[in-house]
């Protein structure tokens, strides 16, 4: 039975592992599911950069434009309705207009585009710019302005990113050391119940409990100094 349990961890501590690490070595491909995420999502993959959006089948309006000081070789639709959905495609731009509704969910477009150095995109939801809406490369990183630039250069850097400059994890840890009084307290108090239930559960059967004592809470300092300098390392 013991064998059974351990080979249980074993099957389940491997499976998260294949969950988490292909996160933290990094993607290209965006990922969403149509009709239930909500936004622009912008990619690359193979050369080419992908434009697509999804709507929570609501009806909903997406139009914008998207420039380059290069030159816009080819394009592709994805699921593209005629007598609703508008592309123009120029040598160095690109304009759409687009509506989804609850049958229509997900449209969009790839293309591929030679000599650039950036990429300028304008992208509107229902005539209004909503940025937590547009969601760029593999970690999903929000842009901060309305009308916004990607370098050339852009996913291959993303992709050099170590796993806590990436979105969530800059985000998780930038909001815990933005608020430190509230995490390091937090961390504290939860330190001291850990420690509290250890000493009327294993140090009372031990001898010099006082010192055992010590030691866990001189542990918990350093812990929380510890956790201080690599919080502070992280969101640099």
């Amino acid at each position: 039975m013991k064998r059974i349990s351990f080979t249980a961890k074993i099957i389940i501590l491997v499976f998260l592992a294949a969950l988490i690490l292909p996160l933290l070595a990094g993607c290209r491909k965006n990922f969403y599911i149509s009709g239930a995420s909500y936004g622009y999502y912008i990619w690359e993959e193979d050369s080419s950069i992908f434009v697509e959006w999804s709507a929570d089948r609501k009806d909903s309006k997406f139009d914008g434009g998207i420039s380059t000081d290069g030159k816009i070789t080819e394009y592709k639709l994805k699921e593209w309705e005629e007598e609703n959905d508008v592309i123009k495609v120029g040598e160095d731009k690109i304009n759409f207009s687009a509506t989804l509704d609850r049958q229509d969910y997900s449209d969009g477009f790839s293309f591929n585009v030679q000599d650039h150095t950036y990429l300028e995109f304008d992208l509107k939801m229902n005539d209004g710019y909503d940025l937590s809406r547009i969601n760029v490369g593999g970690f999903l990183e929000n842009p901060e302005n309305n009308i916004f630039r990607i370098e050339k250069d852009y996913f291959s850097q993303l992709k050099m990113k170590h796993w806590y400059q990436r979105r969530p994890f800059s985000e998780f840890f930038s909001k815990l050391f933005s608020n430190k009084y509230f995490t390091f307290t937090y961390l504290f108090i939860l330190g001291i119940i850990i420690i509290e239930i250890l000493r009327v559960t294993v140090l009372t059967r031990r001898r010099r409990k006082i010192i055992w004592l010590a030691i866990s809470y001189t542990t918990l300092i350093l812990v929380e100094i510890c956790i201080y300098f690599i919080l502070k390392f992280l969101v640099r």
